[in-house]
């Protein structure tokens, strides 16, 4: 069945002053592979699962690439394989079935899927929302083989009354289908090393479902927010030192509304994909800066730690 797609009230851009001497945002190919980290020092808080009939793919795309993508540096992702398969829509639906909002999600257990607090929390109560809460895995084109609903849920804190930085819900299914689509770990990476920094760039990946993806010009590939893009090949430019946003991962991939919840996420040395960050939002800088391939921003997105979050989702898993 063909949803619409209705974003969620979106958490207000933050302005802060960031000083950064020479972030790196690679050119990112069309022809999506993911290279793989090498950082043995970061140490796995969860495993990954790939089911023995799953088949891992690197490559966002289930044969040749179909389509250009402009200027839009995101990829559509259209295969069934995993770890895309662990990612899907996070739907919230009315009494009367019709879908209310959208975030991004990712299974992270047999049963607990990761995203947003602000994709869990009605800004008007600042409260969790009483609308049904849907997972729906992989979803291309707007079809997903699976929907579960979400029976439970543990959450860090409300973005909407100034607590940035623990925005992180943690939602359990009715069905297990980690065990059918696989879930994905996490490492924690201490990105306020250098090195893992520097060994870091241009491997982090961001999929979600931003509400102006896919693009007019490639709607074949389905309705905005009705198939995950990927932000490929892109890198953690720094960690926000003090402030109401301390800790805070600064990233160069692209996102929009609907990508809220979205892994940053990696290929590493084991050939396993882990969590590293949780895509949260966007930040606005005081001052334009300009990017190595000549571009100028004002605006570059944000993340958390998987520090603010791990061991909660241990105790779930």
């Amino acid at each position: 069945m063909m949803y619409r797609w209705f974003p969620l009230t979106a958490v207000g851009f933050l302005t802060i002053a960031l000083s950064v001497a020479s972030p790196l945002l690679a050119q990112r190919p069309h022809e999506v592979i993911l290279e793989p980290i090498i950082l043995p020092e970061a140490e796995i808080g969860g495993d990954a699962y790939v089911p023995e009939d799953q088949t891992a793919s690197s490559r966002p795309v289930d044969g040749p690439i179909r389509a250009i993508v402009n200027e839009d540096e995101r990829t559509p992702v259209l295969s069934r394989r995993y770890p895309w398969s662990a990612i899907g829509r996070v739907d919230w639906i009315d009494a009367e079935g019709r879908i209310k909002g959208a975030c991004t999600g990712t299974l992270i257990g047999p049963s607990l899927v990761l995203t947003n607090a602000h994709c869990l929390i009605d800004e008007a109560t600042d409260e969790p929302t009483q609308l049904t809460i849907l997972f729906r895995p992989n979803l291309i084109q707007g079809e997903a083989e699976d929907v579960s609903r979400v029976v439970a849920y543990e959450y860090g804190g409300s973005p909407f009354t100034g607590d940035q930085t623990d925005d992180w819900a943690l939602l359990t299914l009715d069905q297990p289908l980690g065990e059918t689509y696989g879930y994905l770990g996490w490492r924690t990476v201490d990105f306020t090393n250098t090195r893992a920094l520097e060994e870091a760039d241009g491997k982090i990946s961001v999929a979600g479902y931003s509400g102006d993806f896919p693009p007019a010009s490639m709607s074949g590939f389905g309705e905005s927010g009705e198939t995950a893009g990927v932000s490929a090949n892109c890198s953690i430019l720094l960690v926000v030192p003090d402030g109401e946003l301390a800790g805070s991962l600064i990233h160069s991939c692209d996102t929009n509304p609907g990508a809220s919840g979205a892994p940053l996420f990696a290929l590493f040395e084991d050939d396993q994909y882990y969590i590293v960050g949780l895509h949260v939002g966007s930040v606005e800088l005081l001052e334009s800066i300009t990017l190595p391939t000549g571009e100028q921003t004002d605006v570059l997105n944000r993340g958390i730690p998987v520090s603010r979050w791990a061991a909660q989702a241990a105790a779930l898993r």
